[in-house]
């Protein structure tokens, strides 16, 4: 008689390695040997499905862009020497500094706080660009000649200096001189625009008018920048 331990010994063994084999087949933990032997006996033949060819495309290159050529603005050459600070006219001993001023309280172009100095007006161009530069001076105090004391004796043909903070020097040329009523004067034609490069003094000229407290005409001598 075959004894019970015994068999369980042995017999459990078997029955273990039966239930781990039908464990590993279920995970398919077969050898490469025997997978290949399987799909030989089957008579299967692999199969696979080529990629489609591969179509040649096309990166069309940016649009040219049209540019216009690099080009540096040219500095104006009266702008780069800084502001007018002297003014000079040999021929009736002027030797002055220039103050700059624009327009006083009653909308007018104002006059120089020193008697000894002129005045550039610099709402209008800078001496030597196109256009109508205007400087102006005093006649006289109530006790001496002033700086323009004199502007009356300028002919066609003198010369005047403008000095610039840089030092650079533009001559001008006296072309004419007219005298105007204080309250006629052409100021579109003394200050307005003008193809030249003009520079033009005034001061005033005429008897005085104690009543008003004023000179009667303006004297305005016109000027060109030489070879400008």
């Amino acid at each position: 008689m075959t004894n019970r331990r015994d068999w369980l010994g042995t017999g459990g063994l078997v029955l273990a390695a039966l239930v781990a084999g039908a464990f590993l087949a279920a995970c398919g933990g077969v050898s490469v040997e025997d997978e290949s032997a399987y799909v030989a006996r089957a008579g299967l033949v692999p199969t696979f499905t080529p990629l489609p060819p591969a179509a040649p495309t096309r990166t069309p290159l940016p649009r040219a862009t049209a540019t216009e050529p690099y080009a540096t603005a040219t500095p104006d050459q009266f702008e780069a020497a800084g502001l007018p600070v002297r003014l000079e006219i040999p021929a009736i001993g002027v030797d002055a500094g220039i103050e700059h001023v624009g327009v006083n309280s009653l909308n007018q172009m104002d006059v120089p706080k020193i008697p000894s100095d002129v005045a550039w007006y610099d709402r209008g161009p800078l001496p030597g660009q196109r256009g109508s530069a205007v400087i102006n001076g005093h006649l006289d105090t109530a006790t001496s000649p002033a700086v323009f004391y004199d502007l009356r004796k300028l002919i066609p043909g003198d010369e005047m200096v403008i000095t610039y903070a840089n030092n650079d020097r533009y001559v001008f040329v006296v072309t004419s001189k007219q005298r105007y009523y204080f309250d006629e004067a052409p100021m579109d034609q003394i200050l307005g625009a003008a193809s030249g490069r003009n520079l033009n003094l005034i001061t005033c000229d005429g008897a005085w008018d104690g009543g008003s407290a004023n000179y009667q005409q303006r004297l305005v001598v016109y000027s060109r920048l030489k070879n400008g």
